[in-house]
């Protein structure tokens, strides 16, 4: 076999062997770096040369001219002889007919099977069970709503106020999250207490009536008709029942009697016992969603004892006005009361 012109067997032998010198090794790396058909020889040669010297893998010492020639030898063996082809025997035609199998499983594997699919469904209701429930919510501006929420508790929402609840109550509490006003007739559930978060405050009842007001310019204030409400923020906490109420200061829960026209602005009935016109003055304002306003603080402790039902509001205001001997005006959508004060 030659070898390429411009490098020699030996140098081939001893890069091989990994005895060149640092000289030679540069100069084979350039030659295989001429063309992929060197690089092609030489690995050819690689492959003939791990087979023949077997010096490599002993102590005996290295001969590259005595490897190199018996590489030589046998690559210039000549290649084995072919057999002539002889003539195949005609194919036959074997009609093949499909069946279905039907293999049995052991029944270890369908008890793994059956385990694996119990996992599945535990894990996927443990999942669900994880989620945060979807949230409902009320939101009135110039109106007002009547709701049942999903426990069966009725609520009527105020103007301008929203309330937030879960689209089912699934825990230990019925929680509910309310910013305005609203009146609550909770479903008795004793397991699951029904608990309001208005604005930091949080009343907690079991079964009962109760008006909430919530807006964030005032404190929140808290009226009981029926049953026993639980009141508290930070470490301050009250229990009231019918007929009391409380205003939740910053740092204080400050005791009251319950506005009797607590839900006025729902039933539209006002009913007055000795009450100071202020108070007569602010529920007129709550339950109509009017601005009315007294020109002095002479009149705000005028006393009336009157009841209205389901009447208009200029008729309601022009019988307090006659009632206590004042004069009413309207200035754009504001309404006044004037006078010298209550005899």
């Amino acid at each position: 076999m030659n070898f390429h012109e411009n490098m020699s067997e030996e140098l081939l032998a001893r890069y091989l062997a990994e005895t060149a010198s640092e000289k030679e090794i540069e100069q084979v790396n350039a030659w295989l770096a001429q063309s992929p058909e060197n690089e092609r020889e030489l690995a050819t040669y690689r492959l003939i040369w791990d087979h023949s010297a077997y010096a490599a893998k002993t102590n005996v010492p290295v001969s590259t001219d005595a490897a190199w020639d018996k590489m030589k030898a046998k690559m210039a063996k000549p290649a084995p002889a072919v057999a002539p082809e002889t003539s195949k025997p005609a194919a036959r035609e074997i009609e093949f007919k499909p069946q279905t199998v039907q293999r049995k499983l052991p029944i270890t594997v369908w008890a793994a099977a059956m385990v694996v699919l119990a996992l599945l469904a535990f894990g996927w209701f443990h999942f669900q069970s994880n989620q945060p429930a979807e949230m409902q919510r009320i939101v009135t501006t110039n109106n007002t709503s009547d709701s049942v929420l999903p426990d069966g508790t009725k609520v009527f929402l105020n103007y301008n106020s929203s309330l937030t609840y879960p689209a089912n109550f699934d825990g230990d509490l019925r929680t509910v999250s309310l910013q305005g006003e609203a009146f609550f007739d909770v479903k008795p559930d004793a397991a699951h207490p029904f608990v309001i978060d208005a604005n930091g405050t949080e009343i907690r009842v079991l079964g009962t009536s109760f008006n909430v007001k919530a807006y964030k310019e005032a404190p929140v204030r808290v009226d009981v008709s029926t049953g026993k409400v639980q009141v508290s923020k930070a470490s301050n906490k009250v229990q009231l029942v019918k007929g009391q109420g409380a205003e939740v200061l910053d740092d204080t829960i400050r005791g009251l009697e319950a506005n009797r026209n607590m839900l006025s602005y729902h039933t539209q009935v006002y009913d007055f016992n000795a009450a100071d016109l202020n108070e007569v003055i602010t529920s007129i304002r709550d339950g109509y969603h009017v601005d009315v306003r007294l020109s002095n603080q002479q009149i705000a402790q005028c006393r009336l004892t009157i009841r209205f039902e389901k009447e208009p509001l200029d008729a309601t205001l022009s019988v307090i006005a006659e009632t206590l001997d004042l004069d009413l005006r309207k200035e754009g959508k504001v309404y006044w009361l004037d006078g010298n004060g209550c005899q």
